[in-house]
């Protein structure tokens, strides 16, 4: 041999060698076996218990009453979970339930105990879906040794979950009534305020306010009307007295006020005013009594005798031209009156587009406001109504529909797959062995590893292998320690498997979760 190649090791080898180290096989199978015997003996039983909880809709048709709680299905069960699963419930659960006792005899702290309780609860959303695509139902599975306490652990964590469920819906109802209340009164004393600015508004410029534009405008109508019949009665007036100033100055060739004695002239104004107010006034009025008694007084006092020279068609002149000039005096006042009014309305008319647009303002506000509020009003309405449904426990619940049962057999360990696991490392293992021992043989045992060791020489010939006495010997006495090695494993493990059982030791390593 010239030249060593790196040996090659096909699957035949592999299964030869298998089989002619059959017990380097078949011991660490059995070695596994009743390992995985042992483990299924002493490994703690876990039993899980399930509940099925599906969404109830509200009793009353969402058309008439529309909920305000209007969380997914999904994000309320996690929410929900972690309020059921925190410390203070959980603590509470332990207690009431006297689990893990002998960890609380031995000391250790709660808070292990609840995160380990934490760990075996699990919540499943199901897969079934309502007509809004939202779940319509949930699971929940409790793990734990003791049958009866798995359920009842179970059961009562699904009353937290329904109990919680109705506490959160009516919490939120209530904070959403607050809410839109608070908002409410808000929005009412915006109204207030805004409708006191319309007021206030309306009050400051009355008379200059829209709706009040064709009244005033009636109104300067009307002052006009009245001012051409006072300037046509003035220019009458006017032309009249100079009449009787002209037929004066013809009588006696003087001015008329020089023969108008101051009695007769007092009298003519008293009369013309008179005459006046009697236009103007009822003849109860008071100051028509009053110009009346002067008119009297003076009458029935005696003339002085320069009055008396006047010839009684010139005192009658002059009367006419005193009553004259006072109504002149009197139509020129009404028609600056009048004129001063109707600059007062025009005033008004002017000032109506801005105040129009100031207040379309204040209205449009008001208006937006007004809208807003009635459809806050509404809605308070209805969560009102909401809430009352939720307090009477009619809107959306969760309901049980199969309390969780004792189960009978254990979930782990799983005997199935701890058969088939020790199986598999049994012969894993075996093999194993086998692969390295091949490797390691230098033993040539046929003619194709004669070639691959001499680098591809011919082989002229094969002499096959004959055992001596010796040979025969000492694989026998091989033979016999494996089979001993073999017994001696399962007798063991039955001792332990036995032993075990009738001490009841249970050994619980954090593989065992696996099993």
């Amino acid at each position: 041999m010239t030249e060593q190649t790196e040996k090659q090791i096909g699957l035949q080898d592999i299964l030869e060698g298998m089989i002619r180290r059959k017990f380097l096989v078949l011991i660490p199978l059995v070695f596994f076996i009743m390992l995985g015997a042992w483990l299924y003996f002493v490994l703690p039983r876990y039993y899980e218990a399930t509940t099925l909880i599906i969404v109830q809709p509200q009793e009353i048709p969402s058309s008439y009453v529309e909920s305000t709680v209007s969380i997914p299905i999904e994000e309320r069960v996690r929410t929900l979970s972690q309020e059921v699963m925190s410390r203070s419930h959980l603590e509470k659960i332990i207690l009431e339930m006297n689990l893990y006792s002998n960890a609380r005899r031995k000391g250790t702290p709660m808070d292990i105990l609840v995160e380990n309780m934490r760990k075996h609860i699990k919540v499943e959303i199901g897969g079934a879906r309502g007509a809004r695509n939202q779940v319509s139902s949930f699971s929940i599975t409790f793990r734990g040794r003791d049958p009866q306490k798995v359920a009842d652990v179970t059961n009562k964590i699904a009353s937290l979950f329904i109990d919680s469920n109705l506490r959160l819906r009516a919490r939120e109802a209530t904070e959403t009534t607050h809410f839109l209340e608070n908002q409410l009164a808000n929005l009412k004393k915006l109204l207030e305020i805004q409708e006191q600015k319309i007021k206030d508004y309306k009050n400051k410029y009355m008379g200059e306010l829209p709706e009040q534009l064709q009244t005033n405008l009636s109104m300067i109508t009307s002052l006009q009307t009245r001012l051409e019949s006072l300037q046509s009665s003035l220019s009458d007036a006017m032309d009249r007295k100079l009449l009787i100033q002209q037929q004066l100055g013809q009588e006696g060739g003087v001015a008329p006020a020089a023969t108008f004695t101051q009695r007769q002239q007092r009298i003519s104004e008293l009369r013309a005013r008179l005459e006046n107010m009697k236009t103007r006034y009822t003849p109860e009025h008071p100051e028509i009594k009053m110009l009346e008694e002067q008119i009297k007084k003076l009458e029935s006092t005696p003339e002085k005798k320069e009055e008396a020279m006047l010839s009684p068609h010139v005192v009658e002149l002059k009367n006419q031209l005193a009553a004259a000039t006072i109504e002149i005096k009197s139509l020129q006042k009404d028609i600056n009156n009048i004129k001063s009014k109707i600059k007062y309305y025009q005033k008004r008319v002017e000032n109506t587009p801005k105040r129009e647009q100031e207040l379309a303002g204040l209205t449009r506000d008001y208006d937006i406001t007004q809208r807003n509020y009635q459809s806050l009003l509404d809605r308070v309405f209805e969560a009102k109504m909401a809430e009352n449904l939720e307090r009477r426990q009619q809107g959306e619940q969760f309901r049980v529909v199969d309390l969780a049962l004792p189960p009978q057999s254990p979930v782990s360990p799983d005997m199935r797959r701890l058969a088939l696991i020790s199986i598999i490392l049994g012969i894993l293992s075996g093999t194993g062995m086998v692969l390295l021992l091949e490797y390691m043989d230098t033993t040539v045992r046929s003619v194709t590893q004669l070639e691959q060791w001499t680098g591809g020489l011919p082989c002229i010939t094969a002499i096959p292998f004959a055992p001596t006495a010796y040979d025969l010997r000492r694989r026998k006495l091989r033979s016999i320690l494996y089979i001993g090695i073999i017994i001696a494993i399962v007798a063991l493990g039955t001792w332990g498997i036995v032993y075990s059982s009738m001490h009841h030791i249970v050994i619980d390593v954090p593989i065992s979760r696996f099993l």
